[in-house]
């Protein structure tokens, strides 16, 4: 059993909870009173000053009046349930509730304490709304969260079902005022990445043994005189792996791909925990506006739902994981070159042969996508709802690129990992240490005649290896 406070939710709890039809799960009675006395709040201060989304319309509505009753939020949700695109797995939504739940226990919203409840219902009973991908520039998930909301209330496209949730005045906007869906699906690209670090190391380690590539470039010694903590990182993960593995270097140095190994991929390592910060902070932080404050009781109108941190951390993400994801380029056109390996031109046969020729040409397609994905999402510029909203984020395309910079970026590790088994094979060497199990894990998958033959097989199955592989988190 889960107990959710508001305050100590971590990614891995909702990568893990996210994973179960029906996770069990209990709601802080600390942060069962935060949300009621929120609501009280509210309701008192929405009865003597004009608070937004209460007492006013929203976007350019915001010098509306509107009437305070129920009518008024169903109209507000039912608008702004206006999704497109595909829709968001089960897993994703499940996360997105769970991320939503934690943040209303904070008691920053003003929302009836009903809605937890709801969520925390529709959790237990895997009732999951069919929730479109598209609708969302970054400044709070709205399109999203309607569908969400409609659903609980038994008034969107599941009508079937009974009702969750008993809406009340003032209930609406404090629902939709979340990047909580955006937050969920980076959570999910936080895992693969995850994923993708480890292997990668271990694809990396084997083609410094597949060229007989140097290991200075990766000793303490370096790490420290420039101790940038991700470099330092990056380099004691494939020391380690090479550690039990005998292959002595055949130059002095190498090219970028080995010899600024730790240096870029450092890089990678250090966005990559930035992004989670960020994203951890936004799973247990009140992004409301208006945020309901216990403390001063008043009613703050702010931008906390701007999704400019998580936006600029997963673009920084996707520009480094580029330039890391070049370096496998970079490697395989060493593992295909003879001066390097000592072995047949693209480990080839017979000389003539192509080989793994083509491995390149895969490789290269798969990095020109994971480039053209990775241009910043911060760049684009917006100004909607009559001019007052005349800046965004687009923290959503931002993470949606970084699943597709994901995608690719497997394929291009899948084609130096072919690669660098069939040079290991081809000298002959039985690596050991951890760098064995992975071998052997893979071995069976893929093919390992040297003959002229397509290699698309084995590129899928190395591709399914490395993404899910059952030994990773």
């Amino acid at each position: 059993m889960t107990i959710l406070d508001g305050t100590a939710l971590s990614i891995d709890e909702v990568l893990r909870l996210g994973a179960q039809a029906r996770p069990q799960l209990e709601l802080a009675d600390e942060a069962r009173r935060r949300v009621a006395d929120s609501w009280m709040l509210a309701t008192e201060l929405a009865g003597s000053r004009p608070v937004y989304g209460r007492t006013t319309g929203v976007g350019a509505n915001r010098d509306t009046t509107v009437a305070q009753d129920v009518s008024s939020d169903l109209r507000l949700l039912r608008s702004h349930a206006t999704g497109s695109g595909e829709t968001l797995p089960r897993v994703t939504v499940r996360m997105a509730l769970l991320i939503r739940l934690n943040q209303l226990l904070r008691g920053g919203s003003g929302i009836h304490p009903d809605a937890l409840d709801a969520l925390l219902a529709a959790l237990a009973g895997d009732r999951m709304p069919t929730v479109h991908a598209a609708g969302a520039i970054g400044t709070g998930d709205l399109s999203a969260l309607g569908e969400i909301a409609l659903t609980l209330l038994g008034d969107g496209t599941e009508q079937d079902r009974d009702p969750l949730w008993r809406l009340h005045a003032g209930d609406a906007l404090p629902f939709l005022s979340s990047n909580a869906v955006t937050i969920a699906t980076a959570c999910a690209e936080i895992a693969r990445l995850r994923r993708w670090q480890e292997q990668h190391a271990s694809v990396a380690a084997l083609s410094f043994l597949a060229v007989r590539a140097s290991r200075e470039s990766l000793q303490p010694a370096v790490q420290a005189a420039r101790p940038q903590h991700g470099q330092a990182q990056a380099a004691s993960a494939v020391r380690a792996l090479l550690a039990d593995c005998d292959a002595p270097s055949r130059r002095v140095q190498d090219s970028y791909g080995f010899r600024a190994y730790p240096q870029v991929t450092g890089a990678l390592l250090d966005a990559a925990a930035a992004l989670e910060h960020v994203v951890g902070t936004d799973i247990v932080s009140a992004s409301e506006n208006p945020l309901i404050d216990l403390e001063s009781r008043d009613a703050f109108h702010n931008g906390n739902f701007h999704g400019i941190p998580l936006a600029l951390a997963a673009d920084r993400v996707k520009l480094a994981l580029t330039s890391v994801g070049q370096l496998s380029v970079a490697r395989l056109t060493d593992i295909s070159d003879p001066d390097m390996t000592g072995l047949t031109s693209f480990l080839a046969d017979t000389p003539g042969a192509s080989g793994v020729m083509l491995l390149e040409y895969n490789q290269a397609a798969a990095q020109a996508d994971l480039r053209q994905n990775a241009q910043p999402a911060t760049l684009g510029a917006v100004v909607i709802s009559r001019g007052v909203e005349n800046h965004s984020s687009f923290s959503t395309q931002a993470v949606s690129q970084l699943r597709r910079c994901l995608d690719a970026a497997f394929d291009v590790l899948a084609c130096e990992l072919v690669a660098a088994v069939r040079a290991l094979e081809l000298h002959g060497d039985r690596v050991a240490g951890p760098l064995a199990a992975f071998v052997e894990r893979l071995a069976p998958l893929i093919g390992h005649d040297p003959a002229d033959r397509p290699l698309t097989a084995d590129l899928a199955a190395a591709r399914s290896f490395l993404e899910s592989d059952p030994t990773l988190p």
